[in-house]
């Protein structure tokens, strides 16, 4: 993902579906992004539009920044792309060029075209692109004016498809001595030879930029491909595809999910994995896992890395994997505010938010869960990563509201003694049956938990609110929280987790200050 970092500079590939610079708070962008997981300080030097791919320029430094505006408006630099676009009336053939030169809000503007030839089936025309200033959405306003709107860019006429086909492929900068290269992404290949594969697109959101702090990420979200009710996660060699349609034949399974695992296995070198496929238990409102092995079965138990921490999962021996990913951004932002700070982990399951507290350099993490193999997990992963000694990890096997009236009687009988909680993490199930607390239900349970939560928190306490209720009402939960915490941000999911519109939320996170 990082294609050149010297001590002013920094060129990364970035992703289709990112933007540079978050447009609002708890979103990552890449600027955000490289600084949350990498620790790395950058400033904006130019833009890629958020369906855009490839090169995308940042400086290190403040000074370079400047020297950066100065080269852009004398012309100093040059930027490539390619793009792909219906076949056009055009004519002549592979080698053609011309110019556009007409200004862009008011702006002086002038865009290098070159056709560079069609797709095998003839239905697509691949261009080059090069320009010097970079106008806001200058490509995409030239080509769509040329009669060539690029595929994808519904806002400028162009052919639906499920990314913006435009990437920057070459900038070549003053101050880097050689041109600064991303090669072409997954989908540009795929149409270049003639395929049509869904599952570049989702590469094509990706990149390399989990793989660049773990080895567990999602490579197929659901609702990404339409059409198949199907989510796909890799866990270190191994793959974990999920199928939603309880009702679906064997067949359809077949047909639809087969054909992806297989591209799965060979762009990350995966030995087998399995096909989890949940069914609902007409008795209960459990579910019910079936599970089916395909290629080399994995280990019962084996580890995978996320910021240079271990945590063990299972992709056959228990209901849940073990490591939640889509917590993956949550747990770097909680690590990175934990210093010397008490946790709450309340509904822990295998405890991740507490190991990457605690290796942060967390006072103590209470891990709360009714689970006994959940917590036994943690403990694992907390002598896995050797955090076992100095007794900064607590295990509590008890319900979380016994535990949190716990804190509060404590509190009231003695509210000289108590020591208020820092941070806490409170991620619940929709729905669980105890046989010491009763039944939990989410929306029942929602605002006591959060009025709990904060009347055991410090004045500069932090708490992380989040659940999975893909029916449930956003603005419910979110209220909730707002009555008892100042402010209340929600949290974009990691880029493997792409939201669509019209989608309901695959997982809502919230980040609240008291």
């Amino acid at each position: 993902m990082i294609i050149h970092q010297d001590d002013k500079w920094l060129a990364v590939d970035k992703p289709s579906g990112m933007a540079t610079h978050a447009g609002k708070p708890g979103e990552l962008g890449a600027v955000e992004w490289l600084d949350l997981h990498l620790g790395l300080k950058t400033h904006v030097v130019s833009r890629l539009d958020r369906g855009t791919s490839g090169v995308l320029l940042l400086a290190l430094d403040a000074a370079a920044s400047v020297r950066a505006e100065k080269i852009h408006e004398a012309g100093g630099a040059t930027k490539i792309y390619e793009f792909f676009s219906p076949a056009d009336s055009l004519a002549g053939g592979p080698g053609e060029t011309w110019t556009r030169d007409e200004a862009l809000d008011g702006k002086s503007a002038l865009t290098r075209f070159q056709r560079l030839g069609k797709t095998p089936q003839g239905d697509l025309v691949r261009y080059r692109a090069e320009i010097t200033h970079g106008r806001r959405h200058q490509i995409r306003r030239h080509a769509a004016a040329s009669g060539i709107p690029v595929l994808g860019d519904d806002e400028h006429g162009g052919a639906d498809f499920p990314r913006l086909m435009l990437h920057c492929a070459e900038v070549r900068w003053p101050e880097i001595d050689a041109p600064l290269v991303a090669a072409a992404p997954a989908s540009f290949i795929s149409l270049a030879s003639g395929g049509e594969s869904s599952f570049a697109v989702c590469r094509d959101r990706r990149g390399a930029w989990p793989m660049a702090v773990t080895d567990a990420f999602r490579v197929v979200h659901r609702d990404e491909i339409p059409g198949l009710p199907a989510a796909i996660d890799v866990y270190g060699g191994w793959f974990n595809a999920i199928w939603f349609d309880e009702t679906s034949s064997e067949e359809k399974l077949t047909k639809l999910l087969y054909p992806i695992l297989d591209e799965v296995t060979e762009a990350h070198g995966c030995r087998g994995g399995v096909i989890r496929t949940h069914r609902r238990n007409p008795h209960q409102r459990a579910l019910v896992v079936e599970t089916r092995i395909i290629g080399k079965e994995p280990p019962d138990f084996f580890t995978v890395r996320e910021h240079g921490l271990k945590y063990e999962v299972s992709l056959t021996k228990t209901q849940h994997v073990g490591l939640f990913l889509d917590q993956r951004d949550t747990r770097r932002r909680l690590a990175l505010v934990a210093g010397g700070k008490r946790l709450a982990n309340l509904f822990a399951y295998t405890c991740s938010f507490s190991v990457a507290a605690v290796a942060a350099g967390a006072e103590v993490a209470f891990s709360v869960d009714t689970a006994r193999a959940g917590l036994n997990t943690g403990k694992t992963n907390f002598e896995l990563n050797g955090l076992k000694e100095g007794g900064h990890g607590k295990f509590i096997q008890e319900d979380a509201r016994k535990w949190l009236l716990r804190q509060e009687r404590r509190r009231d009988e003695k509210p000289g003694e108590f020591q208020p909680l820092d941070l806490v993490v409170c991620d619940p199930p929709v729905f669980a049956s105890a046989k010491d607390g009763g039944k939990f239900l989410l929306e029942t349970e929602w605002p006591r938990l959060s009025a709990q939560t904060a009347g055991l928190m410090g004045p500069d306490g932090i708490a992380v609110f989040a659940n999975n209720h893909r029916s449930g009402s956003h603005a419910f939960y979110r209220r909730a929280l707002e009555d008892q915490f100042s402010e209340v941000t929600d949290l974009r999911p990691p880029l493997d987790f792409p939201v669509f519109p019209k989608r309901p939320h695959h997982v809502r996170t919230f980040w609240c200050r008291k």
